[in-house]
């Protein structure tokens, strides 16, 4: 995508020979002759970077720079041009907020330098303000599990195409956003390690303001719109667009995406100019994305155009090999957060993790250590620290009470019926995760699953 480029100088042959020499080099180019036209320009356009001449007919280039600072993270980087030459200018610009400055007469090769080195500058500045969101975040963890091994595989394999479009799918707290983040540094650590990264959560922004926060809007574009404003497609260029829960889009919605995967451009909302972008872009559902479909949830032609490359992301219960893992990266993130001189578990505090369900997934997983990095008070997260939700029916040490109905006449039930209603109520506590209610039981999956078919609850089970 060209960088936008504001030109404001009072003489008409500089502002002239610059926008010919900028607009040759490929950046889009406005030009003013006065700071009042310079204002409304930058509240329209929002432009990446502003060659400010010094001496304007309205006033001084130097009062306008904390007008241009308070457009806050869209706040373009400024060139001061002043004819003067001397130091004392040149650090007065500097000190009021000048990214650098150029003397008069301008060689407009030292222009094009100057304004190229601005755009990179620009570009790392709006990534570091998008990295902040997902700073000090737990570390990565190597997957012990088979399952998340073949994720691991997968997402090394279409790294390799860095605009080819994924869709990740799984349950909701299965790590689709780590996936998504992975993906992100295999695809861009060899050739460019400032990429950004960029997130949407779909189901978190109203429809109304969907195709604003996408791709950006123009001054006056709606009742708010005081100032343009870069969307996110934009603040991705060169990197990667997450769409979690795309499932949620409104189906307006979804045909705008569509187009801006077909051909990469977008317009900001109350705009007439075509951008363009080179990024790719990651989609995530926690629905089953046949059924999504069939409940008009996502466009079929959207579907085949996000789901070039699926990846399905297994729940916990799935890859139990992983929780030891897990949990140990969580408590080494969150004895630095909170600042405490917790270590590691107790064995019994392992062995009752390693025997819960998580309906939650791994994002429960990680909440359960952190409320119990709060409650401990020695060296060891211990099984009194841990606040395990529904643990009494997922825990065979501590298996729960329940009350079976007395048969005809008072007999007493079958032992069969009992087994039966047992092991259904811990099936329904699980949300009928096979896996997770053998973990559970403590035994093995296919002997559960031979089990299931003997006592006629199949049918109850929901995978």
């Amino acid at each position: 995508m060209s960088a936008s480029v504001l030109v404001v100088d009072d003489e008409p042959v500089f502002r002239v020979m610059a926008e010919e020499a900028l607009s040759a080099d490929g950046f889009d180019v406005r030009t003013a002759s006065t700071l009042a036209r310079a204002r409304s320009e930058v509240d329209r356009t929002a432009p990446d970077v502003v060659i400010l001449d010094r001496r304007l007919p309205d006033g001084d280039g130097i009062d306008f720079l904390p007008v241009l600072r308070a457009s806050g993270s869209s706040a373009p980087l400024v060139i001061v041009v002043t004819a003067y030459g001397d130091v004392e200018n040149a650090v007065d610009a500097l000190r009021a907020g000048a990214w650098d400055y150029l003397t008069k007469p301008v060689q407009l090769t030292d222009l094009v330098v100057k304004l190229r080195k601005a755009i990179e500058a620009r570009g790392l500045r709006d990534r570091l303000a998008l990295a902040k969101s997902s700073a000090a975040q737990p570390s990565r963890v190597e997957p012990r599990s088979a399952a998340m091994r073949e994720v691991v595989s997968r997402i090394s394999s279409v790294a390799q195409s860095p605009t080819t479009p994924v869709f990740l799918t799984g349950p909701s707290g299965a790590g689709k956003q780590y996936a998504a983040e992975l993906l992100h540094a295999l695809t861009y650590q060899a050739t460019d390690a400032d990429a950004p990264f960029v997130e949407l959560n779909c189901a978190a922004i109203p429809e109304e303001l969907l195709e604003s926060e996408l791709f950006g809007h123009e001054k006056g574009a709606f009742t708010d719109a005081k100032t343009a404003r870069r969307g996110l497609v934009e603040l991705a260029d060169g990197g990667t667009l997450f769409l979690d829960e795309v499932t949620e889009l409104p189906l307006r919605s979804q045909a705008k995406l569509l187009k801006f995967l077909d051909t990469m451009t977008f317009r900001r909302l109350g705009s007439e100019r075509e951008r363009s972008v080179r990024l790719r872009v990651v989609a995530a559902t926690n629905r089953n994305l046949h059924d999504a479909g069939r409940a008009e949830r996502l466009r079929e032609d959207l579907f085949h155009r996000l789901a070039v490359f699926v990846v399905a992301i297994p729940s916990l219960a799935e890859r139990g090999e992983d929780i030891a893992e897990l949990t140990d990266s969580f408590v080494e993130f969150f004895a630095g957060r909170l600042r405490k001189n917790v270590r590691g578990l107790t064995t019994g505090a392992r062995a009752a993790l390693a025997h819960y369900g998580y309906p939650g997934q791994v994002r429960e997983l990680r909440n359960i250590i952190e409320r119990a990095m709060i409650l401990a008070r020695g060296p060891l997260i211990t099984e009194d620290d841990l606040v395990l939700p529904g643990s009494a029916a997922a825990s065979p040490a501590r298996p729960g009470f329940f009350v079976v109905e007395l048969g005809e006449g008072g007999a007493p039930p079958e032992l069969e019926q009992v087994e039966r209603e047992y092991v259904g109520r811990v099936l329904g506590h699980l949300g009928g995760r096979r896996m997770a209610a053998a973990q559970a039981l403590g035994v093995s999956y296919p002997t559960f699953l031979k089990r299931l078919r003997e006592l006629g609850l199949e049918r109850e089970d929901k995978g």
